[in-house]
């Protein structure tokens, strides 16, 4: 039951509300998800201006509440940044929902299966939070999904910065669904930059197979400073199938899962590679 609704235009109103316990809600289509709660306060931050996208000589500046259809027609957002975000985008769900479902509300739902995590992770997005009576925090989007309290728990998550890298820079996007509107079984998304013919600022996210998405140190480290070939390809496979571990799911067994993520990650480094390397060459 909703025991009170609030539409403010002010963004300090609306940080306000939600310091005295009322739930913000943009789309909404993740309210009801898991255990319902009784006599909710909503407040709908839609109405704040946090909805632009901004792009700047060094980043782009993402607003909470712009929907995941903007993002998926946002050709505007230049370079890797903008091909990772749409293509992450345009694989969600149907464009009804695309169209509801915002970035922060993707973001701050934190369910395994999310996949804009998964994408800004790899895009090292910095996210910023707001609280009422306080000066707006940053912290990196690695930090903020960790297990534990929510980073934005009290607050809201006002806007991602992600940073518009240089270089001869590509990257792999990977998800496997039953169907096109389906959650993602896995998730992968490796972005990488080729310097000198090897691989360079290498990162590897995964989604959909543990608690949280997550970036994956041990496969960076076996990719850094490495030429890509059948080899690495391989022994990235293998890497996923011993350091990644599947937490219990009911839609599929954990080995299959995990096998599944190893595929569509070797498939995700190659792409990136491959990406990469057409534009060094």
């Amino acid at each position: 039951m909703i025991a009170a609704y609030h539409q403010p235009e002010a963004l300090d109103v609306a940080l306000d509300h939600i310091a005295n316990g009322a739930t913000p809600i943009a789309g909404a289509t993740g309210l009801y998800t898991g255990r319902g709660k009784r006599d909710l306060k909503l407040v709908d931050v839609t109405r704040l201006g946090l909805d632009k996208i901004q792009v700047t000589n060094d980043a782009v500046i993402i607003g909470a509440t712009v929907t995941l259809g903007q993002l998926a027609r946002a050709t505007d957002i230049p370079t890797m940044v903008g091909a990772v975000l749409r293509k992450a985008a345009r694989g969600i769900a149907s464009t009804p929902l695309r169209n509801a479902i915002t970035l922060g509300g993707n973001v701050a739902h934190v369910v395994y299966w999310a996949d804009m995590p998964v994408a800004l992770l790899a895009l090292d997005a910095v996210v910023e939070v707001q609280r009422a009576g306080n000066a707006s925090s940053q912290r990196p989007i690695a930090d903020c999904l960790r297990e534990g309290k929510k980073a934005w728990e009290g607050g809201l998550i006002t806007s991602f910065r992600i940073p518009l890298a240089t270089g001869t820079l590509g990257f792999g996007y990977e998800r496997f669904t039953r169907t096109v509107s389906d959650y993602a079984f896995a998730s992968t998304c490796v972005t990488m930059r080729v310097d000198g013919g090897k691989a360079a600022d290498v990162r590897v996210a995964l989604g959909a197979v543990q608690s949280r998405p997550a970036r994956v140190a041990e496969l960076e480290a076996l990719i850094e400073g490495n030429v890509v070939n059948t080899e690495l390809l391989q022994a990235v496979e293998d890497k996923v199938k011993d350091v990644v571990k599947v937490a219990p799911n009911f839609r599929a067994p954990a080995d299959y899962r995990r096998e599944l993520a190893a595929v569509l990650t070797e498939r995700a480094v190659e792409k990136a590679w491959t990406w990469a390397s057409r534009e060094d060459g």
